[in-house]
C-alpha cells in the first residue's frame, strides 16, 4: 500500500481487509520507501496512489515491473487522467478515490486470474554479466522498451532508491545497480566522481573546491548540474584531466 497520505492508506486498508484472503503487509509514504520494501515482503499485488511528491506512482509501476514482474500493481488516484498512462505502463486496474468494496473487490478478482494464469510475469533478469561493454540500454516505459544509446547519457545517479540515467532532455529509470553498470561501460567514458554518481568525462565543464578537500563538479547539460567528487577520487580525476594552469 503505497499512498503519501496517511487517511487515504487507512480507509484502502480497512476496505482490503473486509476482502477474504487479503493481507496489507506494508505500507508506504512514497515510492522510495515501496521499493525498499519491496523485497522484504514480495507482494502479490502493490496499490500505489498516483500523484505524490517524488517519483509517482507511474514511475514506481515501472519499477516494480522491472525489479519484480510477478507483482500486479494497482493504481489508486482521485483523478482519472492518468488511466490510459497506467495501463501503457502495465498495471491490472484504476481505481478512483474514494475506491467501493465492490470496486475494490472487482480489482481484487483481477490480481488473483493475473496470479493464476500467470500472465504477464516472466523470470526475472539477472544482472549484467561481465563481457563486452554496454553500447544501449533497454529501458522499460510506459508498457514498451525505449533503447537508450550509453553515448546520449551525460550522466547516472541514485535518487529515491532508484539509478537513472539522464540525457540531454530526458531521464530514465534503471533496474540496475551504479556498481554494476560502472562494470560494463566502455572504458574511458564515465568516471565514478562518488558513490552515488556516474559522469561522462568529456562533459565535465569545471571543477569548483567545495571545501575540506572536495570539489564540485559542473557538468556541460541544459541543467548545469552541480555532482559531487568525493575526496579519495579527486586525484584520480585530476590524472585524467591534468590541472595545467
Amino acid at each position: 500500500m503505497v499512498d503519501d497520505e496517511p487517511l487515504a492508506r487507512d480507509e484502502l486498508v480497512f476496505t482490503l481487509e473486509q476482502i477474504g484472503g487479503v493481507e496489507v503487509v506494508a505500507q508506504a509514504e512514497s515510492s522510495a520507501k515501496a521499493l525498499a520494501l519491496l523485497s522484504e515482503h514480495a507482494p502479490d499485488v502493490v496499490f500505489a496512489d498516483l500523484r505524490m511528491p517524488g517519483p509517482d506512482g507511474l514511475a514506481l509501476a515501472e519499477a516494480v515491473i522491472a525489479r519484480r514482474p510477478s507483482t500486479a500493481i494497482v493504481m489508486v488516484s482521485a483523478h482519472d487522467d492518468g488511466a490510459l498512462r497506467g495501463f501503457e505502463v502495465g498495471v491490472v486496474d484504476y481505481l478512483l478515490k474514494p475506491a467501493r468494496l465492490d470496486r475494490v473487490r472487482k480489482a481484487i478478482e483481477r490480481v488473483r486470474a493475473r496470479l493464476t494464469e500467470g500472465s504477464g510475469a516472466s523470470p526475472s533478469e539477472p544482472p549484467p554479466r561481465e563481457g563486452a561493454p554496454l553500447t544501449r540500454l533497454a529501458v522499460r516505459r510506459r508498457g514498451a522498451y525505449v533503447v537508450v544509446d550509453i553515448h546520449d547519457v551525460v550522466w547516472f545517479e541514485v535518487k529515491d532508491e532508484l539509478v537513472w540515467a539522464v540525457t540531454e532532455n530526458d531521464r530514465y529509470a534503471l533496474d540496475l545497480t551504479l556498481s554494476a553498470l560502472e562494470q560494463r561501460l566502455p572504458d574511458g567514458v564515465f568516471f565514478r566522481s562518488h558513490r552515488g554518481f556516474l559522469v561522462r568525462l568529456d562533459r565535465i565543464a569545471a571543477m569548483e573546491p567545495s571545501g575540506a578537500g572536495t570539489f564540485e563538479l559542473t557538468l556541460s547539460h541544459p541543467e548545469k548540474p552541480r555532482i559531487p567528487l568525493a575526496r579519495e577520487r579527486a586525484r584520480l580525476l585530476r590524472d585524467l584531466i591534468p590541472i595545467a594552469g
